[in-house]
């Protein structure tokens, strides 16, 4: 997918400026790569957003059109948003060149409902929802996929477990980030571990009990012996006198 973006090099650089070129519906951004100095622009706002709703997304092609002159084929990144407005402040665009392999993120999707969550009980923890691959730009998925369905409670999926399509690989061999686990809720284990202590607590009381048990019993003997030596004592002097 590719998106031709008109924009205009920037001359007033500063953050007042900034702030009124934004007003005005421009945002300001830089372009760089392949051995070019970096050169500051202005982008229509509207524009840019329009071109991150293609199915590329972030990984979408901008062939920048730059004062009517120069033409540079791009993709967006460093890509800055506002904090709590549906606004973006400024942007990176890095020069490519179509023939070669580049280095981007992909969205993982996951597939199917794990075996451990309808018949374990347990949850799908996602860790990260995307990996990152090496393709030719124009050959970049816009999203992957990873099947879940077999999974049970204790196992994970990592990077190498996605299905990649011809001519995709992942940046890294050996890259073994980790995706997606499920795993028995935590409120759950603990409730467990709670039923095992009050159990536990139980059965030390009920032996306390039959040791208090034994101990009176212990007492009263002694007593009853005690009081039978008093008694045959006092028989004993009767005797004597």
């Amino acid at each position: 997918m590719q998106v031709d973006l008109n924009v205009e090099t920037r001359g007033e650089i500063g953050s007042p400026d900034a702030r009124r070129q934004r007003r005005e519906g421009q945002m300001p951004a830089v372009v760089y790569g392949l051995g070019m100095d970096p050169v500051s622009i202005l982008v229509n706002s509207k524009d840019f957003m329009n071109s991150l709703k293609t199915e590329a997304g972030s990984n979408v092609i901008i062939n920048l059109n730059i004062d009517d002159s120069k033409k540079l084929t791009t993709l967006p990144r460093e890509i800055q948003r506002h904090p709590y407005k549906d606004e973006i402040l400024h942007v990176d665009f890095v020069q490519i060149d179509i023939t070669e392999k580049v280095t981007v993120d992909v969205t993982v999707e996951f597939s199917g409902i794990p075996m451990g969550v309808k018949e374990e009980g347990g949850v799908v923890q996602t860790v990260q929802s995307f990996v990152t691959i090496s393709a030719i730009a124009t050959e970049i998925p816009t999203s992957l996929h990873l099947e879940i369905s077999e999974m049970e409670v204790g196992d994970v999926r990592t990077a190498q477990d996605v299905d990649l399509p011809e001519n995709v690989e992942l940046a890294r061999e050996e890259d073994d980030s980790l995706l997606v686990t499920v795993n028995i809720p935590r409120a759950v284990v603990e409730e467990e571990e709670v039923d095992e202590l009050l159990e536990g607590e139980e059965l030390l009381e009920g032996e306390g009990a039959e040791g208090e048990g034994a101990e009176g019993e212990t007492a009263e003997g002694e007593a009853a012996e005690g009081e039978a030596a008093e008694g045959e004592a006092a028989d004993e002097e009767e005797s004597t006198e």
